[in-house]
């Protein structure tokens, strides 16, 4: 039976899950050739450069979030959005490794960043506040799905060994971290919590 045609996108999704795999650091032209068969050079003639391929690999991981409609009452369709990035980023860990040495400036992202700006002008912020309020919103959900791959059994043993005397609060709600830290709630109730306040106060 013949390999598969190479394309750009069976050469994208290959990258993607090398870098799921094993992180960004992995990903080199060389180990990605390999592990299509064909030569190092021959992956240059649909990618010019490492920082080109990795541009792609974020917007096949985040295209489905970004393409989705969007509600066009602003609180909902932003809801939606970043719910949508946060599943992506949580789906492919290795995009959360990838963001500290590679910015989300590719055509997906720019896309997301447009929408979630046309939401947040909708909802009468103007241009300042709509800019800073999509910031707030990216970096938070950007950091839930950082923290979500976290083992949440290492906060739990470290309250349960909290002194008795000190973090007087901390160790009354110890039992209350405990149970919510990781949960499946944690994301969207923060991410409700944010919309609101950004979208209270229109200019």
């Amino acid at each position: 039976m013949p390999a598969p045609r190479l394309t750009a996108d069976r050469i994208t999704a290959a990258a993607l899950a090398l870098v799921d795999a094993d992180g960004p650091d992995a990903l080199s032209m060389r180990a990605l050739a390999d592990r299509l068969g064909v030569g190092t050079m021959t992956l240059y003639g649909y990618f010019r450069s490492r920082d080109e391929l990795l541009d792609a690999v974020v917007d096949a991981a985040t295209t489905e979030a970004v393409a989705a409609p969007t509600d066009p009452a602003p609180a909902t369709g932003l809801h939606q959005l970043f719910s949508r990035f946060h599943q992506a980023l949580t789906r492919h860990p290795g995009l959360q490794q990838l963001r500290a040495s590679h910015r989300f400036l590719s055509p997906g992202i720019l896309r997301l960043t447009d929408r979630a700006l046309g939401l947040l002008l909708d909802a009468g912020l103007d241009d300042l506040a709509a800019n800073r309020a999509y910031r707030v919103l990216y970096l938070f959900t950007l950091g839930c799905a950082t923290y979500a791959s976290a083992d949440p059994d290492v906060t739990r043993r470290s309250l349960s060994a909290l002194p008795e005397h000190g973090f007087e609060h901390l160790r009354r709600l110890a039992p209350t971290v405990a149970a919510t830290t990781g949960d499946a709630e944690e994301f969207p109730t923060g991410l409700a919590v944010v919309i609101n306040a950004v979208t209270a106060q229109p200019a």
